[in-house]
């Protein structure tokens, strides 16, 4: 076994690994809930950036669209108007009003230059608040000016992209978008929150009763409700409740059995002792004393003879006193062996109780068992004994032991009651403890008309057993 409790009835070892695995339960219950979150707001904000640069990159390939579009439009415009220059008296002033006319435009910027350079006029594109420039630098893709010779080379006009405009268009929308993402990011950290957080109340609920079940309390009950894993893991809980609880009843029904057991081998021991021992130290003193009057009367003849009758007492006390340790602690079987163990034991109660017909049918003891089966086979049959003769008042017994392949099979019936009631009795549920103990099983039980039989089956092979 695991364990066995004291007196009290506490499994320290089992209260020590409860309460351990209690606190780890209700850490892992926040901390499983904090990694939850986390992971999941990890993910949200890496969508969200995903999303961001998507839209990014979309933009800036729009805004190039729209910039290289407008400079074909105002290159198309500046060379219809270039046509029309041949025959004007002033092309310089001509060219200024061209250039006039792409005031306001929010795309592209004309410029008028001399043959060496100087500026001559350059339209006012249309006023805007500059965004951050972190974000115009993002969006911005390097256009080249469009430069266009003006007839008879009298003057350049260049068409520049204008970027604050469009850039600083987008930018409200960039802004709009970042906290519709970061909301759905606190929103759904929150939602993730709650739900994990209920998902979880089972987990804390079991966390809480595990500290009940490890200080004894093994009525304490989980609620086995929330996902079927956490559901499971009650459940497992309250099984586990249970069979704590079944095992401390049935420790402390087996300290009672001890008690009790250890209470009719002292009354057994005590009445051997006053009503075969007693008589024949009260002989052995009267021949003693018979003796001493014969010597001293002067008949050493007589006193002898006195002799013989006292050491026949004292022999028949020396049996007595093997017998009485023979049943405290039998001899070791591996030398007097198994088959002889059981006749011993036998002939033990075939003294005490001349009526009941005593049958055998013991193999020899030449196989190979480990000790610890064969002091188990030895303690199932005197249990079985003791048990038959002392409740059962059965008229014959009948010992059966079998060797079939690599197990022992250990039988012993008798034609009396059962003994004690229906339900299991402390010295059945000993022995069962015993056979299981050495990887076995027990069958106790009727097995016919007022024939009442104890069937066990041992392992004989080391590594069929339990380990002790």
């Amino acid at each position: 076994m695991a364990a066995i409790p004291g007196p009290n009835g506490n499994f320290s070892r089992y209260d020590f690994a409860l309460g351990g695995a209690a606190s780890r339960v209700q850490g892992l219950a926040m901390s499983l809930r904090c990694r939850v979150v986390i992971a999941v707001v990890l993910v949200l904000v890496l969508g969200a950036g995903v999303g961001l640069a998507l839209a990014g990159w979309q933009t800036r390939h729009w805004l190039r669209g729209e910039l290289t579009s407008a400079q074909a439009s105002g290159q198309l415009f500046v060379t219809r108007t270039f046509s029309d220059l041949s025959r004007s008296d002033a092309p310089v002033r001509d060219l200024k009003a061209l250039v006039a006319t792409f005031d306001g435009n929010r795309h592209i910027q004309a410029v008028l230059t001399d043959p060496y350079g100087r500026v001559l006029a350059a339209s006012t594109p249309e006023p805007a608040t500059p965004p951050p420039s972190w974000f115009a630098a993002l969006l911005r893709e390097q256009i080249a000016p469009v430069w266009l010779v003006s007839p008879r080379g009298a003057a350049l006009v260049e068409l520049r992209p204008v970027y604050i405009n469009d850039t600083a268009a987008v930018w409200p929308a960039f802004l709009d978008l970042a906290f519709v993402l970061a909301l759905s990011c606190l929103g759904g950290a929150a939602l993730v929150w709650v739900v994990v957080g209920r998902a979880l109340e089972p987990l804390s609920a079991v966390g809480h009763v595990l500290p009940r079940i490890g200080g004894g309390d093994y009525a304490a009950r989980a609620p086995e409700r929330g996902p079927p894993e956490l559901e499971g893991l009650a459940r497992g809980v309250n099984e586990m409740a249970e069979r704590l609880d079944a095992m401390r009843t049935r420790n402390r029904a087996l300290e009672d059995q001890i008690l009790t057991l250890q209470d009719e081998e002292r009354a057994d021991i005590a009445r051997d002792l006053h009503d075969e021992i007693g008589p024949h130290l009260f002989a052995a003193n009267v021949d003693l004393t018979m003796m001493a009057g014969l010597i001293t009367s002067g008949r050493p003849r007589q006193a002898l003879e006195q002799v013989g009758s006292i050491q026949a007492a004292i022999a028949h006390m020396q049996r007595l006193v093997r017998d009485i340790l023979g049943r405290l602690r039998p001899p070791r079987l591996i030398e007097l062996g198994l088959a002889a163990a059981i006749l011993d034991l036998i002939e033990f109660w075939r003294l005490r109780r001349p009526e009941v017909a005593f049958e055998t049918l013991l193999p020899p003891d030449d196989y190979a068992a480990p000790e610890a089966v064969l002091e188990t086979a030895y303690r199932l049959v005197q249990e079985s004994l003791s048990n038959a003769v002392r409740h059962s008042a059965p008229t014959a017994i009948v010992v059966i032991l079998d060797q079939r392949g690599e197990a022992l099979w250990v039988e012993v019936r008798n034609d009396g009651a059962p003994a004690g009631p229906a339900t299991p009795g402390f010295g059945l549920t000993g022995m069962t403890e015993r056979v299981g103990a050495a990887g076995g099983t027990l069958e106790a039980g009727p097995a016919g008309d007022r024939v009442w039989r104890v069937l066990a089956m041992l392992p004989l092979a080391p590594s069929k057993g339990l380990a002790a």
